[in-house]
This record gives C-alpha cells, sequence and structure tokens, in this order.
C-alpha cells in the first residue's frame, strides 16, 4: 500500500536523524549527570557510552540495510527503548533526582509522538515497555520517596496518553492527507488518459483503426519539410477502392465498412513499419512511403494493388475489390505537401478511368 511504504520512508528518515541525534546527543549529558548528580557522574558515564552501542547498531542498520528499509519502525523503536532503558540503568544508580531522570523518558514519548507518523500501537509500545523499564528501575533503586514516585508516574503517564492520542490524531490526519492527495493523482491520471484518448481518436479513423486525415496532413507537412531540408526521397500512394458505391447500393453500408476495413488491414501488412497508413476521404487511403523514391513507390504501389485484388475474395457477389493507385514523389525544394496531393491526384484520377492499375507519371508533354 503506498500510505505504507510513504509511513516507512518518512520514519526510516527520521530514525536516521534521530540515531545521529542520540549518538551526539547522549553521551554529552553527562554534564547534566556531573551537574544534578555529580556524587555518581563517574558511575554515569560508562554506562551512557554503553548504551550508545545499541544506538548506532539501530542507526546502521537503518542506513544500509534492506531489514532498515522494510522494518524502519523497528529500528526505531529500538533506538527510543535503548535511551528509556538507559534512563532506568541510571535511575537505579543515582541516589536523588529520580524525577529529573524520569523527566527523559518522557521527552522520548514527546519526541516519537510530534516527530513520527507511524502506527500509534509503536506508540503505545514504546509507552507500556519503557513504564516496565520505569516501574523496575524503582523497585530496584533505594526507597525512593513517595512524592518523587507520584511525581514521576503523573508526568509520565501525562506524557504517554498524551503522546499517545497525538500520534493517533497525527496519523489519521496523515492518512486523510494521503486520501486527498492519491484521489487528486488519480483523477490527474484520468484527465491524462482522457487527453491522450482524445488526441488519439482526433487522429485515428474511428472505422479502420488507420490514421485520419488530420494525422495525414500532419505527417505529410512534417516530412515535406524534412526532405526540403535534408532532401532524402519521399512518396506518397493515393488509393481508391473501385466497387465501394456499388457495394454500398447492393449490399448495404455493413458490407461496405467491412471492405474498408479489411483493405485498411491489408495496406498495413504490405507496407513498412515507418510509413503512415490512412484513410482520408470515404474510399481513398493514402500511403506516407519516407525514403522512398518514385520507383520504389510504383513497385509498393504495384504490390498492394496485386494484393488487394488476390485476397479480396468474391463472397461480395461482386468478383472481389479492387484498387486504383497514383503515385507521386518530391521533386525539389519547389516542391511543396500540396503540389505532392495534387500531383498524387491527379494520376489517381488517370487509374480510375482503367481501374485496378498505377499510375506514377503524367502523359508526354503534360505541364
Amino acid at each position: 500500500m503506498r500510505f505504507c511504504a510513504e509511513v516507512k520512508r518518512s520514519t526510516r528518515v527520521t530514525g536516521i536523524s534521530a540515531g545521529v541525534i542520540a549518538t551526539l546527543a547522549y553521551p554529552s549529558w553527562i554534564a547534566f549527570d556531573y551537574l544534578v548528580e555529580p556524587q555518581s557522574g563517574d558511575d554515569l558515564l560508562p554506562l551512557r557510552l554503553a548504551v550508545m552501542v545499541p544506538i548506532v547498531v539501530c542507526t546502521v542498520l537503518l542506513l544500509f540495510t534492506r531489514f532498515g528499509r522494510s522494518h524502519p519502525e523497528l529500528l526505531m523503536l529500538g533506538i527510543s527503548l535503548t535511551i528509556n532503558f538507559g534512563i532506568a540503568l541510571m535511575i537505579t544508580t543515582i541516589e536523588t533526582h529520580y524525577a529529573a531522570y524520569a523527566l527523559g523518558m518522557s521527552l522520548t514519548m514527546y519526541a516519537a509522538a510530534f516527530l513520527l507518523i507511524w502506527a500509534p500501537s509503536y506508540t503505545a509500545a514504546l509507552g507500556g515497555i519503557s513504564l516496565a523499564f520505569l516501574t523496575a528501575a524503582l523497585l530496584l533503586s533505594d526507597p525512593v520517596p513517595t512524592d518523587a514516585v507520584t511525581t514521576i508516574y503523573f508526568y509520565f503517564g501525562t506524557a504517554c496518553a498524551l503522546s499517545f492520542l497525538g500520534q493517533l490524531h497525527r496519523e489519521r490526519g496523515a492518512w486523510r492527507e494521503f486520501e486527498v492527495r492519491f484521489a487528486l493523482e488519480r483523477e490527474q491520471e484520468r484527465s491524462s488518459a482522457l487527453v491522450r484518448e482524445l488526441d488519439r481518436q482526433s487522429h485515428e479513423d474511428a472505422l479502420t483503426g488507420l490514421a485520419n486525415r488530420r494525422a495525414w496532413d500532419e505527417a505529410l507537412t512534417r516530412e515535406c519539410a524534412r526532405a526540403g531540408r535534408d532532401g532524402g526521397p519521399l512518396s506518397i500512394l493515393l488509393c481508391d477502392l473501385d466497387q465501394l458505391k456499388n457495394i454500398n447500393d447492393q449490399l448495404g453500408h455493413p458490407v461496405g465498412d467491412t471492405v474498408l476495413k479489411t483493405v485498411g488491414r491489408l495496406l498495413l501488412t504490405q507496407a513498412r513499419e515507418a510509413d503512415v497508413i490512412a484513410r482520408i476521404g470515404g474510399d481513398e487511403f493514402a500511403v506516407l512511403s519516407t525514403g522512398t523514391d518514385l520507383l520504389g513507390g510504383t513497385e509498393l504501389g504495384e504490390r498492394l494493388r496485386a494484393t488487394v485484388e488476390s485476397e479480396t475474395t468474391a463472397a461480395t457477389g461482386l468478383g472481389g475489390v479492387t484498387i486504383s493507385v497514383g503515385i507521386a514523389d518530391w521533386e525539389g525544394d519547389d516542391d511543396s505537401a500540396e503540389t505532392l496531393m495534387l500531383r498524387a491526384d491527379r494520376r489517381l484520377y488517370r487509374a480510375k478511368v482503367t481501374r485496378n492499375v498505377v499510375c506514377a507519371g503524367d502523359p508526354p508533354g503534360f505541364v
């Protein structure tokens, strides 16, 4: 779940920071020991240094191991409990000021509540286990005055309760924020998908799935500009179905639509993957073949014509389906997309006179 993954990342970052801070701050608090419990300072210093070992180990695990990435909550809990366990051991060593040291446990609880966004169960575990440490420390210490015990449990119990409630509130707030952000992201994804679908539909012929006239015009303009810069060969083929009107009139438009889809599929199978195949009119298809001169375009046109003639059967009742093809190629810097289309359309018109033929040139003397 994404929310759990985000919580883990946040906990890991906080745990690493807490480990580094504890590594630096925990030993430095020896100054507090000599100030508050000067008679116990020498005994507390090795204790503080010993407690640093598991804190450093947990921090290293958080930084460099897979376990630290997958279970940062456990390691963060380990750092916090180590700090409180060390404080509990100090309480058994000192002679007075028990409440002052127990206050350090309360600080750990507050820090966990206001710096971490983990499950409240971890805060509850930290409070419960720390309370057990504290109780054991007080039992193992010299008799602690009743007022000191009361003060310690009051403040630490208050810290546990407030920390749990604060953690619960933060966790729920983080979840609500995540839900809002996730809903916005999903809405953005839906909007992006809708834009992509609208763009696809605006460039795709709904019946055949080929490029439509808009996509054809854009591709032709782009490739003509490229040919004008680079001087590379470029051919276009205009293909017109010879019998579509008769099919629609005698067998109905559903059969005519099937013929259009079949011809479109055959054109796709014979053309190159880089070629642009488009349906630019009711019964007219076009092929844009880059890197192909007039001879290559003629060979492609003949292959398309023969394929359509041989692979469309007499199932229409009209003796099969044929296409007429007009071909034009890029003729130099003075050429353009418009003149290229005009030449191909003129040759298609000549091919339509005979039908089922390929026309790639103009009559002698034609200007």
